[in-house]
């Protein structure tokens, strides 16, 4: 069991399962603790008095879990060798497809992750309003896997060799981009949809301590598990690069296919034993007509309850006082949200101008577009460090590192990791041969010799890039199931993922400078946003959540 927001006060002796101890006292000499209480639903004492511990979560969410770690597996194995496909054209000495330059190349990227990030908005509104969680899973990860097959049968080689227009990868990431936004919007809900337990039950630790099961901090060890899982699934484009470079680009979408594949297995045989939380309707209507009221109330969300408006106003509302409560607390957790699309614009360099960059380096050998699957390999190992050694040693000395420190904390490792790419850019540039241009002076040999500068440096950018995704992304899914009513859930993550989708247009907007020699620029401009983005998000969330509540 993981273990985290301890509320023992440490001089006290622990609870023990033996007769001996079973009548400690723990907190004030009136209260007691027996092992009898074991299973039974814990009293405000006992919530109030005893560890807080994660409970055990059913095999039924790890099954869903896996179910989104093959999908995301398919979307960095595909995803990985695309920048090289477009870009590249076959007669490089790096292997490629279609030709573009870098600059095109990337806006394509950007404008597809763009739309896998902002599909999942109408996608979360059918899941919520008409077709249920698990519904809608099962018809956009249909429409990815269609997408993955045609990727497939247009990267054969005979099909290549006829084919230059690229209808087929187009097709394709059109398929992709829309299937993923869908199953991202469905996912993440579905998987907690599947621990049913909300109230704390009194357990026994191995130990012989008693202690008490807490649902948020469960929630957020199944998330942190399952981005363990699909940084795994992100391992998929390190066997993919390595196999377009060597093989062809054929086998390195079979891969993908095949793991789409095993995916469909926990997700039909299992169908009729997942939690399968019925569509509640959108609430949209309702929520959009009370923030009305509120603003005309001087955007106050008070002044939307229903007696506010029978008072002043003689007006009956469909709503009562827990809707208006609840919109609060999901406007409150979309708020937060509003900086991250400076996070995103940071971490989608990894999808197109850092595989380039790499690019420009020499490799000795290892493709240009797997290092970047050092970043999933460092959340790998980082994450089980953070879940079982940094968040028990905080919690042990009554360390509160609530959610807008880890974010905080996350977006200046992020910074760190721009300003470091920042630096490799500027490494580049004052290395031979041809120094500010790479690849396009004589000296090169026609783009086969890069600029003296090991590709490897750029190992600190994916290491700082994960330690920020940890704090960032695992606390945003949490947040927002945590944080949001449970008839706007799916809505709110998407709400969420769509920030990553303005990043991918920001990204976009950066287009102009993507060309050298101007990549110095871009990215010490970038870094610069995202320091700017850690201060302003400091400051203005450094009050408590109960206090920004009252003031909506």
């Amino acid at each position: 069991m993981a273990f985290t927001n301890n509320k023992v006060n440490p001089n006290d002796p622990p609870v023990s399962a033996s007769r001996e101890y079973e009548k400690k006292a723990i907190g004030s000499g009136s209260t007691y603790f027996s092992t009898e209480r074991v299973g039974q639903l814990a009293t405000e004492n006992e919530i109030r008095d005893l560890l807080h511990v994660v409970d055990h979560v059913p095999t039924e969410a790890w099954l869903a879990a896996l179910i989104g770690a093959a999908e995301r597996f398919a979307w960095y194995g595909c995803t990985g060798p695309l920048q090289n496909y477009l870009q590249r054209s076959p007669t490089d000495d790096i292997p490629g497809a279609l030709g573009l330059s870098q600059a095109t190349a990337s806006a394509i990227v950007s404008a597809l992750l763009a739309v896998s990030y902002f599909t999942p908005i109408p996608a979360a509104i059918w899941a919520d309003g008409w077709m249920g969680r698990y519904k809608t899973l099962v018809i956009f990860y249909t429409l990815t896997l269609a997408g993955v097959i045609i990727l497939f049968a247009t990267s054969l080689p005979a099909v290549l060799k006829h084919v230059t227009s690229g209808w087929g990868v187009y097709t394709a990431m059109v398929l992709m981009s829309f299937g993923s936004g869908g199953v991202k919007a469905a996912i993440t809900p579905f998987i907690a949809d599947q621990y049913v337990n909300r109230d704390p039950i009194v357990r026994a630790l191995k130990s012989g301590q008693l202690a008490v099961t807490d649902r948020e901090l469960t929630i957020r060890y199944i998330y942190n598990t399952f981005y363990w899982m699909v940084n795994i699934g992100g391992l998929g484009s390190l066997g993919t690069t390595f196999l377009e470079r060597y093989v062809g680009f054929w086998t390195a979408y079979l891969v993908p296919l095949i793991v789409m594949g095993v995916g469909t297995v926990p997700l039909f045989l299992w169908r009729r034993r997942f939690v399968k939380e019925p569509p509640v309707g959108t609430v949209l209507p309702q929520a959009v007509q009370a923030m009305a009221l509120a603003a005309k109330g001087g955007f106050k969300m008070d002044s939307a309850k229903p007696k506010e408006q029978s008072e002043k106003h003689g007006k009956e509302v469909p709503w009562d006082i827990k809707f208006v409560d609840d919109l609060k607390s999901g406007l409150y957790t979309c708020r937060i949200f509003l900086l991250f699309p400076i996070h995103w614009l940071c971490l989608n360099q990894t999808f197109h101008n850092l595989i380039s960059q790499a690019g420009t380096m020499e490799g000795y050998g290892v493709p240009n577009d797997a290092i970047k699957s050092f970043n999933p390999i460092s959340i790998i190992i980082i994450t089980p460090v953070v879940n079982l050694l940094l968040y028990p040693f905080l919690t042990r000395r009554n360390i509160n590192f609530s959610p807008i420190m880890r974010i905080t904390v996350g977006f200046a490792i992020l910074t760190i990791s721009l300003a470091i790419a920042t630096g490799v850019q500027k490494a580049i540039y004052s290395a031979g041969p041809c120094y500010n241009h790479p690849l396009a002076c004589t000296a090169s040999d026609d783009g086969r010799i890069p600029n003296r500068v090991p590709m490897f440096v750029q190992l600190p950018i994916y290491l700082t890039g994960g330690i920020a995704e940890i704090f960032c992304y695992t606390t945003g899914l949490e947040y927002s199931y945590n944080q949001a009513p449970k008839s706007m859930r799916s809505i709110v993550q998407s709400y969420w993922l769509a920030m990553d989708g303005i990043g991918a247009l920001l990204s976009i907007a950066f287009t102009p400078l993507a060309k050298d020699p101007h990549f110095v620029v871009m990215y010490g401009s970038i870094a610069g946003l995202m320091a700017t983005t850690t201060i302003i998000f400091a400051l203005a969330f450094r009050r408590s959540n109960k206090m920004a509540m009252e003031m909506l």
